[in-house]
């Protein structure tokens, strides 16, 4: 029996071994197939490295745009600005100017009379720069 025994416990031995090789092919299969990801994925995070990179750069780039173009903005706003003082500072004296007119126009009207002038016609003639005056100087007391 002897003998028997040993083959059985040959036979035990030579299927553990074959189970043995068997879950060694498995684990290599599953080995190759891990590396094979692993590359896959470190060349993934290079493409998102790169991607993070030119995002960077473009960020930067559009940051600079924006500050250029707000320093131009900035450059017209202030322009715009001293425009507008200028031009109301212009208006000021326009309207003293107007002012000024229209009294001397007022003392020269009294100082001519109005005698001379006929009964249907009480108003003094007046050339087209007054009367262009009179009606800037109405608008500006509706305002």
């Amino acid at each position: 029996m002897s003998g028997t025994a040993g083959l059985v416990l040959d036979i035990i031995v030579l299927i553990a071994l074959a189970a043995t090789t068997w879950q060694g092919i498995r684990l290599s299969k599953q080995f190759n197939k891990l590396q094979a990801d692993r590359k896959a994925f470190e060349q993934l995070i290079q493409a998102l490295n790169i991607a993070v990179a030119k995002a960077d750069t473009s960020i930067k780039a559009i940051r600079d745009a924006a500050a250029q173009s707000g320093q131009g903005l900035q450059e017209k706003l202030s322009r715009a600005t001293a425009l507008a003082e200028e031009l109301e500072i212009i208006v000021q004296a326009g309207d003293n100017l107007a002012d000024r007119l229209s009294t001397l126009s007022e003392q020269n009207r009294k100082a001519l009379g109005t005698a001379h002038m006929p009964a249907e016609d009480k108003t003094p003639p007046r050339s087209r720069a007054e009367k262009e005056l009179i009606e800037a100087l109405k608008s500006k007391q509706k305002t």
